[in-house]
């Protein structure tokens, strides 16, 4: 890994002296300040209830600092939880979590980071950026995640029930990412640089490639592969877990000016986990983390008209229970766990900036512990800002 990623670090080097040296030529700096904000909220109907949830609400801003033919780059957002209620049935909220490490309390802060990086835009040759950020693999995976509230369950993005930070898949944890152009190729490279215990130079690795067929058609593909310890895999102590976690991801999209169209498929090996149970020899009933391989489908559908829009969508998500037997030749997930949810709703626009929306889940599938997933319906508002301020100064 080392002979790959030092020629990359040296030749962004370069480019930033190439880009220093002829900012001589120039003394003015262009800055861009742009805030935001997306406040959401609902209110929630299943197993006969109804709840009030936010939707993920959020507050950020980007900032830029061009001189001639380089732009320093910087954003930040934050999540902003503006009922303190329970879950919103929407994984885009899931929180960052270590691998393998299971959730089992809700997180009541205010305020929680979501994105967070700063970089380099050296136009032609490609953009730099370091920090916690969306991943190569979401390159292609967002194609589908595109829903108001639900979807995003079967693309192995959000992992374990994180925010696919630690596994690079999501909002990928202090990496290091190179995006490009090269005509109708659009080309990721990544590197998470975490620091951890795993004997290995860095601690993942993602690369993305989608192609413009047509204006409105792309077509993609991503991998991303994250290291854990050998020791810990070697070990056997982890249920299921014999490999390295990997996932791949194909998917085409069409972008049209009324109607688009998105399907994702997705294969992951070592790469999801949860929990399971069994009883072991003394008939005790043990909780222990599963890691499962899977594979996922996604489709989604939105249909534009003058002030509202359609959408609906489907999520297969199969995990494999090979290779998982415990003690007594048990086998810790159950045989019904899958994702199977068919989704639809609508947005409608009053005015601008403020949608009005409304989205149903069909739910047919159970979780690992054979519990039914929740069918949900929900209708609510949200409020997107934002502005972009610009100016130029001199860089003297």
């Amino acid at each position: 890994m080392k002979k790959i990623f030092y020629p990359i670090i040296c030749t962004c080097l370069l480019m930033i002296n190439d880009s220093a040296n002829a900012q001589t030529k120039n003394d003015s700096l262009e800055i861009s300040f742009k805030p935001y904000a997306s406040l959401r909220g609902h209110l929630a109907v299943y197993d006969n209830e109804i709840a009030l949830q936010e939707n993920v609400s959020r507050v950020g801003a980007k900032i830029g600092i061009k001189k001639v033919k380089t732009t320093f780059l910087a954003a930040t957002e934050l999540h902003l939880s503006l009922f303190q209620g329970g879950p919103s049935f929407n994984v885009d909220g899931n929180e960052n979590t270590e691998f393998l490490d299971i959730q089992t309390t809700e997180s009541k802060q205010a305020f929680t980071n979501r994105i967070g990086y700063i970089g380099f835009d050296f136009e032609k040759y490609g953009t730099l950026t370091f920090g916690k950020q969306w991943s190569v693999y979401y390159d292609v995976t967002s194609y589908t995640d595109q829903f108001t509230i639900f979807g995003g369950r079967a693309s192995a993005t959000y992992v374990g029930g994180s925010d696919g930070g630690a596994s690079g898949t999501g909002r990928a944890s202090q990496s290091v990412i190179y995006r490009n152009q090269f005509g109708n190729f659009y080309l990721g490279a990544q590197a998470q640089v975490r620091g951890g215990n795993n004997d290995k130079f860095i601690d993942g690795f993602g690369f993305s490639a989608q192609y413009k067929i047509l204006d409105e058609l792309f077509l993609g593909a991503s991998f991303n592969r994250t290291f854990l310890s050998n020791n810990l895999i070697n070990q056997h102590k982890i249920i299921g877990l014999d490999g390295q976690p990997t996932y791949y991801a194909a998917g085409i999209k069409y972008l049209g000016e009324k109607l688009t169209l998105s399907v994702v498929g997705a294969i992951e090996k070592n790469g999801d986990f949860t929990q399971g149970s069994y009883l072991n020899n003394t008939q005790e009933l043990i909780y222990p983390t599963v890691v499962f391989d899977a594979k996922g489908f996604e489709f989604f559908a939105n249909y534009k008209f003058d002030d509202f829009a359609i959408h609906g969508g489907y999520n297969l998500y199969i995990p494999d229970r090979k290779n998982l037997e415990t003690e007594n030749n048990q086998i810790p997930i159950s045989s019904n766990f899958k994702v199977n949810d068919v989704i639809f709703g609508l947005n409608y626009q009053p005015i601008k900036y403020v949608q009005i929306y409304a989205e149903q889940r069909l739910s047919f599938g159970k979780n690992a512990l054979n519990t039914k997933d929740r069918s949900v319906f929900a209708v609510g508002m949200k409020i997107d800002i934002s502005k972009t301020f610009t100016t130029t100064l001199s860089a003297k």
